[in-house]
């Protein structure tokens, strides 16, 4: 008597619904600078700063939770402006969701003192319909630990 094969199991992750999202900032993080000569006539030099923070993502009304990342990013001279507040995306390969968003650099470097002490907590973000690869982010907001040492 032959063996029955092993069951394929289709496993399906739960559709990317637009509305309110929470996120948790897990573990560390990383914070790049850097700079790059854009070839072209004239030629450029521009900066660039960002941070990645690994995360946890919850949709509405969902249990599910999506591992991925937070991205955020400091604009440079050379960024085109852009309607919304980030983007959520997600990886071909692996079950994970990305955000990313730009902020200002005034922003960017009030954020990066509460990064550097691990006081950045929770992440809460509204999510809109597809568009094309994307779901752009309407508005986003992080919480941060206050205590009563200085930052």
């Amino acid at each position: 008597m032959a063996k029955a094969g092993p069951k394929e199991h289709a496993s399906r992750l739960p559709e990317i619904d637009p509305g309110r999202w929470r996120g948790e900032i897990l573990g560390r993080c990383t914070v790049n600078f850097g700079h790059i000569v854009q070839p072209g006539e004239p030629r450029r030099s521009v900066e660039f700063t960002y941070m990645v923070m690994p995360a946890a993502f919850t949709g509405p009304g969902k249990r599910f939770v999506w591992p991925g990342a937070i991205m955020i990013f400091a604009p440079t001279p050379m960024q085109p402006e852009t309607p919304d507040s980030g983007y959520l995306f997600a990886t071909e390969r692996l079950p994970s969701l990305h955000v990313s968003l730009s902020v200002t650099r005034a922003q960017f470097s009030d954020m990066l003192p509460r990064l550097e002490a691990g006081r950045l907590k929770d992440f809460r973000f509204a999510v809109e319909t597809k568009v094309e690869e994307t779901w752009p982010i309407s508005s986003w907001g992080m919480s941060t630990d206050a205590s009563d040492e200085a930052i």
